[in-house]
């Protein structure tokens, strides 16, 4: 299974991991025989975050097979731990949300069965890994709390014995937890995810391979910068045709999108 040394951004050329739009039309026979053919220009990529929660319920079974099925083969997710140190494939620090129980997540255990409001479970990253062996997938994985030697341990063992340390990036907001990950899988590519603000091309180069920004704290200006600073710029999170249509318009590298299944549509009507 091929997967990325240095930034998603260089796995264009693997065409099944990424959605790449280069379609190509004919034009008119009336035209001049120099303009023949017409190419567009690739858009960018398509991740599918939490999942494809256009057809299931986010960071579920169902949403990650529903991207699948769609074609969607670069996944987004977050990962907690429960009382145990099991690594869970989670949002937020509590339940909540997403299911019709209550509490920390810390404070569960995920081998009971924690049922989501839609019927299914809160999965372990085991399940949603052996998913992503199946459709071929890479996955970011954004680690939401800092791990202990053991819980980085459990998460190498769900790597390893599914889809391979090449298989995934593992990112977070904690510049700690990067530093971290780095350490304990050279093997695997790494990143660091931004909200508000702007860091220097200099400065995402010390925090791994892939940079996830804020859509909303990217310009033409900063695009160009990390563009011509070699560093891919993955814009989270972008869910509107508008948006979809801006930023294609600069160097950006991929959107992570609630809707990768209409961002997909929507990208193969560009040409």
């Amino acid at each position: 299974m091929t997967r990325p040394t240095s930034t998603i951004g260089r796995l264009l050329a693997l065409g099944s991991l990424l959605t790449l739009v280069g379609c190509q039309s004919a034009a008119p026979a009336t035209k001049p025989a120099a303009a023949a053919e017409q190419f567009c220009a690739p858009l960018p990529d398509v991740i599918a975050h939490r999942g494809g929660t256009e057809k299931s319920m986010e960071n579920t079974v169902g949403a990650f097979t529903a991207a699948g099925e769609a074609g969607v083969t670069l996944w987004e997710l977050d990962v907690h731990f429960d009382v145990h140190g099991v690594p869970v494939v989670l949002h937020d620090d509590t339940v909540d949300r997403v299911s019709p129980m209550s509490g920390d997540i810390s404070t569960l255990d995920v081998s009971k069965g924690i049922p989501t409001d839609d019927g299914q479970h809160i999965p372990t990253l085991d399940e949603v890994y052996r998913v992503a062996e199946r459709f071929d997938a890479h996955v970011l994985t954004e680690i939401k709390v800092v791990p202990t030697e053991a819980q980085w341990a459990a998460v190498a063992d769900d790597i390893d014995r599914t889809i391979g340390r090449p298989g995934v990036t593992l990112m977070s907001f904690d510049r700690s937890i990067v530093r971290t990950a780095e350490e304990e899988f050279p093997d695997t590519s790494t990143g660091l995810i931004h909200g508000a603000g702007y860091l220097s091309p200099e400065q995402i180069h010390q925090y791994g391979d892939v940079f996830s920004q804020s859509q909303t704290s990217i310009s033409a200006s900063r695009a160009r910068q990390w563009h011509d600073g070699d560093v891919d710029v993955y814009a989270w999170t972008v869910d509107k045709e508008a948006d979809w249509q801006r930023l294609s318009a600069w160097p950006v590298a991929g959107f992570i999108t609630n809707k990768p299944i209409a961002y997909t549509e929507w990208a193969e009507k560009q040409c």
